[in-house]
């Protein structure tokens, strides 16, 4: 007999699709670290920006590493083994070394996830990616490649470097279209979504606003996708980057993928990407209600804001590219003309994730 699954209109065409998804799920909920990062009601962050509610996911505590990249990294490299018909943590993954560039958060995750199943980590970084983020991911074992130029140039030389039939391309970026591994990633990324929609549908509420930091777009389209397949729902997003690398922003309005040039320096380290992944944009350009970028004062102001706590609201253990979605509802909130334009008001139902708790004090000296 055959079985046909009921799809979400508009959907389900779109990859990872609803099995990937659901399937990273699954496995993922095997592992011992796995557990719902929680959703924080915020209600002094909600009457300070005049909305109706708030609600923060907050990655800070993932996996013990602090930060939402935690969940791509581990479970792309685990399918890659399962791909190549290895079973994750045997002694034969010791013959594997794990490739990807980074600004920080994946690669930290991808050396992680090298340890935890048996392999070698292999990192490539761009030249503004600051010495206690490349400190940390040696310290965790991996071998760090430094590049001169930026996170784009860095996602070239990792590419370049996976043709040895024991590297394994471990990106979450993809520049060209048909990356499984990428789609693994943002599957992992998904498992989010799924939560929020979760944690959103125990508490009654449904978001009216998602605001989600991007910078090649993965975690805001898996994300996107989770939100959507759980709660049957499209998710009305608002993506939010650096000023000065806002490659979505600039890619969504003239309707393709785009670069932006320039160092893309930024004190929101993880946002500082000039291409947009392109399986990403395809599910932003469906999702995305609007885009805004935010420069490096209004970032540090909220982190600062929300890390001393706002309203009554608890401490956020938060970060600089963390807060960037945060800081970005923030901006717009406070600008009648922005709030206008989203339809921001104070009936507005508010998702956001804090996708990166603080910096260990080891490295948190070296930050930008």
């Amino acid at each position: 007999m055959q079985l046909v699954e009921l799809s979400l209109p508009g959907c389900d065409f779109l990859t990872p699709g609803r099995e990937e998804i659901y399937r990273a799920l699954n496995l993922m909920s095997d592992w011992a670290e796995y557990h719902p990062s929680p959703l924080l009601f915020a209600p002094g962050l909600a009457r300070l920006l005049d909305v109706g509610s708030v609600w923060i996911k907050d990655e800070s505590k993932r996996f013990g590493l602090g930060g939402v990249k935690a969940l791509g990294a581990p479970y792309g490299l685990k399918q890659q083994l399962r791909d190549h018909g290895f079973i994750p943590g045997s002694d034969d993954c010791a013959r594997f070394t794990a490739v990807a560039a980074t600004d920080g958060n994946h690669g930290l995750a991808l050396a992680w996830a090298a340890a935890k199943f048996g392999c070698h980590a292999r990192i490539f970084v761009g030249e503004d990616v600051n010495t206690g983020r490349v400190q940390r991911m040696r310290d965790i074992g991996a071998e760090i490649v430094m590049i001169g130029g930026t996170y784009d140039d860095a996602v070239l030389a990792a590419e370049g470097a996976a043709r040895d039939p024991d590297i394994l391309l471990i990106t979450d970026t993809d520049y060209h279209g048909g990356l499984k591994v990428t789609r693994d990633i943002m599957a992992g990324y998904a498992v989010m979504g799924i939560e929020c929609a979760t944690q959103l549908a125990q508490a009654r509420q449904s978001p009216s606003h998602v605001f989600l930091q991007c910078g090649v777009g993965g975690m805001a389209a898996g994300c996107a996708l989770g939100l959507w397949h759980e709660s049957g729902q499209q998710p009305h997003v608002i993506t939010v980057e650096a000023q000065n690398a806002a490659c979505v922003k600039e890619s969504l309005a003239r309707g393709t993928p785009v670069s932006v040039a320039g160092r893309l320096r930024t004190r929101m380290v993880g946002l500082s990407c000039g291409r947009p992944s392109l399986p990403a944009f395809d599910v932003l350009r469906r999702v995305a209600r609007g885009s805004i970028a935010i420069d490096d004062a209004i970032a540090l102001h909220v982190q600062t804001e929300l890390g001393r706590g706002v309203g009554g609201d608890a401490p956020l253990d938060c970060w600089d590219t963390g807060i960037a979605g945060i800081a970005g509802l923030w901006h717009v909130a406070q600008d009648p003309v922005l709030r206008a334009q989203f339809n921001l008001d104070q009936h507005s139902t508010v998702l956001v994730v804090n996708s990166e708790g603080a910096m260990p004090p080891l490295y948190a000296k070296s930050e930008y």
